[in-house]
């Protein structure tokens, strides 16, 4: 029979807990047997406690101790839920099991501890209290004084300064809040850290603990801008998980789809499509449809087409076709049954479907009809449209028609042209449209571009285009007469009777004499009769007569449709001149909508005139100063048409372009001096025109309007991309700008100024340089900023760092070859910051400027700029008064030091290696000689110039390099360095002379014996060989 089980003890429970969580169950029932089996509980309680001491007192996540931490709270929260029915029965019997209660004593214990001194309890206390709360069950009850003590301590480690205590703290407060409640404690501390915390992990942890409410739906919306993309993805799965799509507004609905399809991180935006987007498709059990009426597609239409493409590339191209089931026989989709929705779904459809391979692509004829079939569908669809009224409820199916309408153009972009059929009945239908009065001109950009697809030529389209604009300003209109009144109409009966009577008779008479063969009488009754049936005619069609007359009409409506058909043409146009029709559309439209009264007339000709301009030079030259005046003088809205133009000008053309050249008053003859004297004057006025025209632009960054502010500093941005301005000056205004709380709401402004620092800053070293001499004036003006300036709010020490690593050389591309000098942006900043410091030791701001100082990267091989930086840093320490930046500077001067003896040793160290390395290649050279001179007899040799030439070049470097070092070595009194190279010298010496016994070998000594040895050889050459050499002589 098998024996009882063995007790085991506690030590070795906790021992075996931590290899594995699998045998857990096992051990939690031998800890209970060994718990019952006892009969000290408080001792047991103790050693337990003591056991868990030693796992308490790790801040390293360690899995070992992970495990014996889920352990733990297994075994107290099972044994407390075998007690709650021996708790329940009496109030004596639940005083009892208090006491011997472990998970209460556990509680107890971990909260007592919650605010040491040790970082590693706090996180450990808090992580346990987190899996004893977590491994509860749903309906699990405790002691209200422990509910409450529990909650107050883990409220106040959420302020704890330690990230992974606050973490800790999150979660185990998950189960205590209470979203009913509108003044809950915990919820009030989740929103704050979500708004405050600084760190992202934080945030992210509050972000999966949050009850989502009405309350703290609007914080967690927040959280998809964070700036951490991990937290934006774990903010879209607590949407996705957690909140209904019907307890979003259409405007939110809308925000989570645009900023989480479109964000910048590839994790976010698979989150957001694979988790919101498919939790909302499966509330409308996967009706794509109904999911576009919940996202208000006439105003949210980019969204929702992005949301449809996502949709569109995780089904198959078969199964879309097979349940697109909207077309008739016509593959057209009937008027009645036509929406916004599902015109937006056919044209997306259509669009991902000729994206794809050919293959696929050839679905599109189950999809589409023919080119004459649906140009004549669109046509009947936008005759109906009707003009706006001042009804809400028409004015809105107006708007849904012109959506619908927009649709259906964009997909006949689409279509295959090339049926020449389809291709005519297309372009009349465009051009019947174009000139039709019903057709909104919001439709006019997208008919345009159909002409544009439909006329090859760029001749034919200007000729084309102005017949559709003369059409359109110029219609021929019928004018009927009116209506005579009654007694006018009596005479005219009267009289009409008369004339019928006399032309009866005269018929009867003309018979009659026929008959009788009276001819005369006969033509003269003839000619009666055809006067009276003309008399007739005319008073038949008396009171219907109409006739065409054309009228030209110069409301603001028709002038607005056709500076914008005019617009649209101008941006497909290529051509750099003008020709007569586009002169003429010039002149008689363009020019004349400037000064109009209605405003929006004015925006559109300053477009279409900015647009003519960029065709010609000599024509935006000409008109600069009148974009100018329009900019000054106009409403805002033509303002920032006016300055869009300006800057799209001085992008296309330079500052250059608008002063007159002065090359050619070199070229001129003398003969003319008035025109010379002219021509100066005219310079003149225009250089003063360009730089009032700079003062004007950067003056606009000042503007209390936003979208002239925010056109202003996008243009600058696009000028100094270009390269047509590099300015200090300007670059310190723009830093400043996205700085200044007052741009705070102005989104796009920040988002364009943030991509274009860092991408004006890494492409040049030139760059860098401008960004540097803004570095000491940006931070001047916000030292010396009045406490009532929105700059004094600016955290200057932000704006240091950036400048800092926007001008760290490392950042720019082919580091290794071109940008990398010898001197580096940062040491000539660096040495620019302590003269100013020295300047002006007590101003405000040095605290910032010296920090800057220790976050440079300082090139460690430039010894000049090292050796300055350290005396400047010896100097700042003498008038520094400031403890904090004393010590800051004493490290940075410790660190400056230890680089300036690192890069002497490198030094010594690579003047050796290279002395090693000459005399090696010396050494080679001689032995290489020696072996050529001993293969022949000493007489034999033809000493040449060739071999002369070649032993100078091989000997003669290393001589001089040994007379110079020799020289320096005695300038500097270096004794070592004396030593070591003498007697390299003096080895290399006696190497050659013991190899070889040939005489000419002492060419290579330096002793006097030199001119005896030379005078032993029967040369013909010595003197030549002596003087090739030149022995004497440096380098």
């Amino acid at each position: 029979m098998p024996g009882r089980p063995s007790i085991k003890s506690l030590k070795d429970i906790f021992e075996e807990c931590q290899k594995g969580s699998q045998s857990h169950n096992k051990l939690i029932k031998a800890l209970k047997l060994n718990y019952q089996n006892t009969t000290e509980k408080e001792a047991f309680t103790e050693e337990f406690i003591n056991y868990l001491k030693y796992s308490l007192i790790v801040f390293k996540k360690e899995p070992v101790v992970e495990r014996t931490l889920d352990f733990v709270a297994k075994f107290a929260v099972s044994y407390c839920e075998e007690q709650t029915p021996v708790e329940e029965s009496s109030e004596e019997s639940q005083e009892e099991s208090e006491g011997d209660n472990l998970c209460i004593y556990l509680f107890k214990f971990l909260l007592k501890h919650h605010n040491v001194r040790d970082r590693a309890v706090r996180f450990r206390v808090c992580q346990l209290i987190n899996k004893l709360l977590v491994a509860m069950k749903e309906d699990a009850q405790i002691d209200e004084d422990l509910f409450d003590n529990i909650y107050h301590c883990m409220l106040q480690r959420l302020k704890d300064k330690f990230p992974a205590v606050r973490i800790q703290a999150v979660t185990a407060l998950a189960r205590l809040q209470d979203p009913s409640d509108a003044d809950c404690p915990v919820i009030n501390g989740y929103l704050f850290c979500l708004e405050h915390d600084a760190v992202h992990e934080v945030r992210r942890a509050v972000l999966s603990c949050i009850a989502p409410s009405t309350r703290t739906l609007p914080t967690i919306l927040q959280r998809i801008l964070d700036t951490k993309d991990i937290v934006r993805k774990v903010a879209y799965q607590v949407l996705a998980e957690k909140v209904h799509i019907k307890a979003l507004t259409i405007a939110q609905r809308v925000k989570i789809l645009k900023t989480g399809l479109s964000d910048r991180s590839e994790i976010v935006r698979e989150t957001c499509a694979s988790k919101v987007l498919t939790a909302w498709l499966r509330t409308f059990e996967g009706n794509v449809l109904e999911l576009m009426k919940c996202l208000d597609v006439e105003n949210s239409c980019e969204t929702a087409e992005i949301a449809m493409k996502k949709y569109l590339t995780k089904i198959p191209s078969e199964e879309l076709v097979e349940n697109f089931d909207l077309l008739n026989e016509s593959l057209t989709i009937d008027e009645e049954t036509l929406t916004c929705e599902n015109s937006l779904y056919w044209r997306c459809l259509c669009e991902h479907l000729n994206s794809l391979s050919s293959q696929e692509a050839s679905l599109l004829d189950k999809l589409l009809p023919t080119v004459s079939v649906f140009a004549k569908y669109i046509y009947n669809y936008l005759k109906k449209l009707k003009v706006p009224s001042l009804d809400v409820t028409k004015v809105e199916e107006t708007l849904k028609s012109e959506f619908i309408g927009q649709q259906l153009l964009m997909l006949a972009d689409i279509l295959d042209l090339s049926d020449e059929v389809g291709r005519k009945a297309l372009k009349c239908t465009v051009h019947d449209l174009l000139i039709a009065s019903n057709v909104p001109g919001s439709l006019s950009p997208l008919l345009m571009k159909l002409m544009v697809k439909l006329v090859g030529k760029q001749e034919e389209l200007i000729q084309k285009i102005a017949e559709i604009i003369s059409e359109i300003r110029e219609p021929i209109t019928m004018i009927i007469h009116k209506t005579p009144d009654k007694d006018q109409q009596r005479q005219k009966e009267l009289k009409l009777a008369s004339v019928r009577m006399l032309l009866n008779e005269a018929r009867d008479e003309l018979e009659t004499c026929v008959g009788a063969q009276n001819f005369s009488r006969a033509a003269e009754l003839k000619e009666k009769v055809t006067e009276l049936e003309n008399t007739k005619d005319t008073l038949t069609t008396e009171g219907q007569q109409s006739e065409e007359i054309q009228t030209e009409k110069n409301d603001p409506h028709t002038l607005v449709k056709c500076l914008t058909v005019s617009s649209e043409m101008l941006q497909h146009l290529q051509m750099r001149t003008f020709n007569p029709t586009l002169r003429t559309l010039i002149d008689t439209l363009i020019l004349p909508g400037i000064p109009h009264e209605h405003e929006s007339v004015r925006d559109v000709a300053v477009r279409c005139l900015g647009l003519a301009c960029q065709m010609n030079r000599d024509f935006a030259r000409q008109h600069l100063l009148l974009f100018l005046q329009v900019y000054q003088v106009d409403q805002d809205e033509v303002k920032v048409t006016a300055l869009k133009v300006i800057f799209d000008l001085l992008l296309t053309y330079g500052f250059e372009t608008f002063k007159i050249s002065t090359e050619s008053q070199l070229e001129s003859s003398p003969e003319s001096d008035e025109e010379e004297q002219e021509r100066e004057v005219e310079n003149k006025d225009n250089s003063k025109t360009a730089s009032s025209l700079m003062s004007i632009l950067i003056r606009i960054l000042e503007n209390e309007h936003s979208e002239l502010r925010t056109v202003a500093a996008e243009g600058f941005c696009k000028l100094m991309l270009s390269g047509r301005v590099i300015s200090s000056k300007l670059i310190s205004r723009l830093l400043l700008l996205w700085y200044n709380p007052t741009t705070e709401e102005d989104h796009h402004l920040r988002h364009c100024l943030g991509t274009f620092l860092p991408m004006f800053a890494f492409v040049t070293r030139r760059n860098q340089e401008c960004l540097e001499d803004a570095f000491l004036p940006t931070l001047e003006t916000l030292f010396n900023a009045p406490i009532t300036s929105p700059l004094a709010k600016i955290n200057d020490s932000n704006v240091a760092d950036l400048l800092i690593q926007l001008t760290d050389h490392r950042n720019l591309p082919n580091l290794d070859h071109e940008n990398l000098q010898e001197s580096s942006i940062h040491d000539s900043l660096g040495l620019k910051i302590c003269n100013h410091i020295l300047s002006n030791p007590d101003s405000p701001g040095c605290r910032v400027l010296i920090r800057s100082l220790n976050k440079l990267h300082i090139t460690n091989t430039n010894q000049a700029t090292l050796k300055d930086m350290y005396t400047l840093l010896q100097q700042i320490l003498e008038v520094i008064e400031d403890r904090v930046s004393k010590k800051t500077l004493e490290k940075l001067k410790a660190s400056i030091n230890e680089m300036i003896n690192d890069e002497n040793m490198a030094t010594v160290e690579k003047d050796e290696e290279q002395i090693d390395v000459d005399h090696t290649n010396v050494e080679k050279s001689s032995e290489e000689f020696d072996q050529q001179m001993s293969s022949q007899d000493v007489m034999d040799v033809p000493l040449v110039d060739d071999n002369l030439t070649s032993l100078n070049e091989t000997i003669c470097p290393e001589d001089s390099i040994s007379s110079k070092t020799m020289e320096v070595d005695d300038e500097n009194k270096d004794p070592v360095l004396v030593v070591k190279r003498s007697s390299r010298r003096k080895k290399s010496t006696k190497q050659s002379v013991k190899k070889k016994a040939i005489p000419v070998c002492h060419l290579y000594s330096d002793s006097e014996s030199d001119g005896e040895d030379l005078s032993r050889l029967k040369l013909s050459r010595k003197v030549t060989a002596l003087s090739e050499l030149n022995l004497s002589d440096s380098e």
